[in-house]
C-alpha cells in the first residue's frame, strides 16, 4: 500500500524507519515530502541558536531501538556524547546519527522536496495536491509540526516588518544587529548566551526563570500518567492537562546558570516585565519604563493553534475531520484521524498527551502506527 508521509523533520523520519524496520511499508512505496532537506529545518534553528547539547535524554531519538544512540556514541568514539544525569546527547552527534540513518534506510531515495497545499479522495486513492505536481496513495501520515506557524504578541503589532524576525523564520543566520531577545525559554536563553559574545543583549521575559529539566514529566511516557489521561473522554480537560504538564518557558538548570554567569559579566541584562508597546526604535513596558533597541528576535515559540494552517483546515472541510474545541483533531488510538490518514507530533497530542511534540512523541507515534497499519 502506497504511504506518504508529510513532513520530514524528525518525527517524520522517526516514523519512516519504524514502517521500514517492521517492514509495515516497502522502500518502494513510500514518499515523503517536504519543502525542506530532511532534518534540515531541526538542524537550522538548532544551528541558529547555538545549542550544545539536546534537553532531551539518550534514549529520544529516530531509531526504533532505544539504545541504538548510545551504541552508536561508543562505536563512533564520542568521548563527551552525552551531558549530565539524564545523559542528553551532543547535538552534533545526535545529527550525525540522524544521517546516518537516512543514508542507512536510504530515505533520499523516498523524498520529493514539496509543499503539500490540499488533500483529495477519489475511489480510495488520495491525491496529495503540491506545489510542483501531485501524489497518489491509499494512507498518509501527516507529521508537520509547528515551527511554521509561529506566535507573534499582539504588541508586536506596529513594529516595523524590517525591525524583528521570528527565530522559526526560514533565513539560516541570526542577523547579528539584533540586541532584543523576547521570550523567556530554553531557545531564548541559548540565544541569548550565543549573541552575548558579540554584544550586550537585552533578554525580556514576562516571568522569572523557570527551571525544569525536562520539558515534561517522564511519568507522561508511560502508564504513570498515561492511564489516568486515556479514561477522560472530555478533550477540553485533555487540553487542560497537557497545557499544565508541559513546562513551557523553562530551561534547565545548567543554561540558567550560564545566562546568570553572563548577566554577572555585564554581556546579558535580563529585563522581566510586561511590554505594553513597542514602536519603531523604543520597547515601553507596562511599568512606564522603556529601551531602546536595534532588531529584535522572537523567541516566542509556535501559535496556541492550527488556525492559519492551509493544508489542516482543507482536511477538515474535505473530510469534515472531528476536532475539538482547541482547534486540534479527535483521533483514535491508532492515531487515524480519517479513514486513511494519521497525524503525529502536536497534531496527535490530544490522544498521546503532553510528550506528543517531543521527539519521543514521534517514537510513540511510530508505534501506534505501525501497530494499525
Amino acid at each position: 500500500m502506497r504511504t506518504i508521509i508529510i513532513g520530514g523533520g524528525l518525527q517524520g523520519i522517526t516514523i519512516a524507519l519504524k514502517l521500514l524496520d517492521e517492514q509495515k511499508i516497502t522502500r518502494d512505496a513510500l514518499t515523503i515530502i517536504d519543502p525542506y532537506p530532511l532534518a534540515s529545518r531541526w538542524e537550522n534553528i538548532t544551528h541558529k541558536i547555538g545549542m550544545e547539547y539536546l534537553r532531551s535524554p539518550l534514549v529520544h531519538h529516530v531509531h526504533p531501538n532505544p539504545m541504538h544512540l548510545k551504541q552508536y556514541a561508543k562505536t563512533e568514539d564520542y568521548a563527551q556524547g552525552f551531558s549530565g544525569y539524564y545523559q542528553k546527547p551532543q547535538l552534533e552527534m545526535f545529527n550525525h546519527h540522524v544521517h546516518d540513518q537516512i543514508r542507512d534506510y536510504k530515505l533520499d531515495e523516498c523524498y520529493v522536496q514539496d509543499k503539500a497545499l490540499s488533500i483529495i479522495k477519489m475511489d480510495n486513492v488520495f491525491s496529495v495536491n503540491c506545489e510542483k505536481q501531485n501524489y497518489h496513495c491509499e494512507q498518509i501520515i501527516l507529521a508537520t509540526g509547528m515551527n511554521h506557524l509561529h506566535a507573534i504578541p499582539e504588541f508586536m503589532k506596529d513594529v516595523p516588518k524590517n525591525n524583528f524576525k521570528h527565530i522559526f523564520d526560514d533565513d539560516s543566520e541570526i542577523d547579528t544587529s539584533a540586541d532584543v531577545i523576547i521570550g523567556g525559554g530554553i531557545t531564548a536563553f541559548h540565544l541569548a548566551k550565543k549573541l552575548s559574545q558579540n554584544k550586550k543583549i537585552n533578554l525580556i521575559m514576562r516571568h522569572d526563570i523557570r527551571c525544569h529539566e525536562l520539558d515534561a514529566d517522564p511519568g507522561w511516557l508511560g502508564p504513570k500518567n498515561m492511564n489516568d489521561y486515556e479514561k477522560i473522554d472530555d478533550y477540553n480537560t485533555r487540553r487542560e492537562i497537557i497545557k499544565n504538564a508541559r513546562h513551557r518557558g523553562s530551561v534547565p538548570l545548567h543554561l540558567k546558570q550560564s545566562i546568570l554567569n553572563l548577566v554577572r559579566q555585564n554581556k546579558v541584562n535580563i529585563i522581566i516585565q510586561n511590554i505594553n508597546t513597542i514602536d519603531a526604535h523604543t520597547i515601553t513596558f507596562e511599568n512606564g519604563e522603556s529601551i531602546n533597541y536595534q532588531k529584535i528576535i522572537l523567541a516566542t515559540g509556535c501559535a496556541a493553534n492550527l488556525n492559519n494552517d492551509p493544508l489542516i483546515n482543507n482536511i477538515i472541510s474535505q473530510f469534515n475531520a472531528p476536532i475539538a474545541q482547541c482547534g486540534f483533531p479527535i483521533v483514535s488510538k491508532s492515531l487515524e484521524w480519517v479513514k486513511g490518514i494519521f497525524v503525529a507530533g502536536p497534531l496527535a497530542e490530544l490522544e498521546l498527551g503532553p510528550i506528543s511534540r517531543n521527539i519521543i512523541g514521534g517514537r510513540k507515534a511510530s508505534e501506534r502506527i505501525a501497530n494499525h497499519i
